[in-house]
Parts: C-alpha cells; structure tokens; sequence
C-alpha cells in the first residue's frame, strides 16, 4: 500500500500545558490587577510577573480579556467569602457584607478593578458575570433560602431577587460616587432589606 492510499499521517499533538505555568500566570494577572487596574494590565507585565515568554501567554490565551476571564473565574473561591452560619438571616448577612467589603488581599483588589470596569466593557461584564458575580449572587441566595426555610422570611419571598440585590447596590455605589463601599454601607443593606421584623411575642409579665 502507498503512502497515499494509507491516508494522511495522523497529527502531531504538541507539549501539554503545565498547570503550575498556568496557575503562575492567572495568579500573576490578579496580582496585577489589584496592584494598577484593568486598563493598565498588559499581557507583556503579566508574562514578566509570572516570569514566563510573552509567547506562552498568547498560546494559551488570545487576549487580556480571555486571561482576565480564566483568573477571575480560577480564583471565584477565594474572591468571594463563604457563607456564614451565625443562626439567623441578619447575623449571616451581616457576617458576609463586611467580609466582603473589609478584604484588601490581592485578590478582593483585583475583584475591584474587574467590577469597575465591568460597566464600560462588554467583554470583561461577560467575563465577571460567569464568575464572580453568579459565584456571589448563588452565595446570597443560599442565605437568603435558608432564612426562608427557618421560617424568618415568609415562603413566598422572592428569594432570587433578594440575591441580586447586595452586588447591584455596592456596584452603583461604587460607579456613583467612585470610591470602594465599606462597611456602613454593608451595615445599611442588611438593616434595610435583610432584618425581617420580630414577630410578636407574648409578654412574659402578662397574666395567663
């Protein structure tokens, strides 16, 4: 048999991708991120940080934003906190704003960045709402559900409009006043929307 009637020869596959190359690269870009912002982040500073090729960056992803999007989306689990348990729909809320708002580290920096550019950039508001922002809202939501199935909030709430309500807030106060919200802000969205009203209790004093 020819070579021609054997078909093509099958093709060459290359050098797998080294995950730690690429955990050093995604951490680099956050890293980077935090430090000076979206807009000042180039592929050249992430591939020096991670001191890597500039080559090896674009063999694995085409542009800033694709690797914006895989470290936002890598690092979900350490930009948002976890869900609290403190007993009660306040308490939970309350425990997780301010963590939310308090964190400094690289990563809660970069989330920052990521978040305000968001609003003028098409791409990257895709690339935030695949990751950290679905990350944040299934967070609220399971505190939010969980408040309903302890009987403080009544069963027909509107579970899934309570959990896009604290990330809608601390973006537009962010966009509008261009600062970073803090915790009194946190404070004021729980005692807002997330402190439901006591429910009437006897009076211990009253005669049975």
């Amino acid at each position: 048999m020819t070579a021609d009637a054997a078909g093509p020869a099958p093709a060459r596959r290359g050098r797998p991708r080294d995950p730690a190359v690429d955990e050093s690269i995604l951490a680099a870009a956050l890293d980077l991120l935090g430090e000076s912002g979206y807009a000042a982040l180039t592929m050249e500073r992430v591939a020096a940080r991670a001191q890597v090729g500039k080559a090896s960056l674009y063999l694995r992803w085409p542009s800033k934003v694709a690797l914006v999007a895989e470290a936002i989306e890598r690092g979900r689990p350490d930009l948002v906190p976890a869900v609290p348990d403190t007993g009660d729909l306040a308490g939970d809320m309350t425990a997780f704003l301010t963590e939310l708002v308090r964190r400094r580290d690289p990563g809660s920096r970069a989330l920052s960045a990521v978040a305000g550019e968001a609003a003028s950039n098409p791409e990257v508001r895709e690339a935030f709402r695949r990751g950290v922002s679905r990350t944040l809202v299934d967070r609220v939501r399971q505190i939010a559900q969980r408040a309903v199935d302890r009987g403080e909030l009544p069963t027909g709430t509107d579970v899934e409009l309570l959990a896009l309500l604290p990330q809608a807030l601390l973006q537009q106060f962010r966009l509008t006043y261009d600062e970073r919200p803090g915790t009194d802000l946190a404070e004021r969205i729980v005692a807002q929307f997330f402190t439901p009203a006591a429910a009437a209790r006897p009076n211990p004093s009253a005669d049975s």
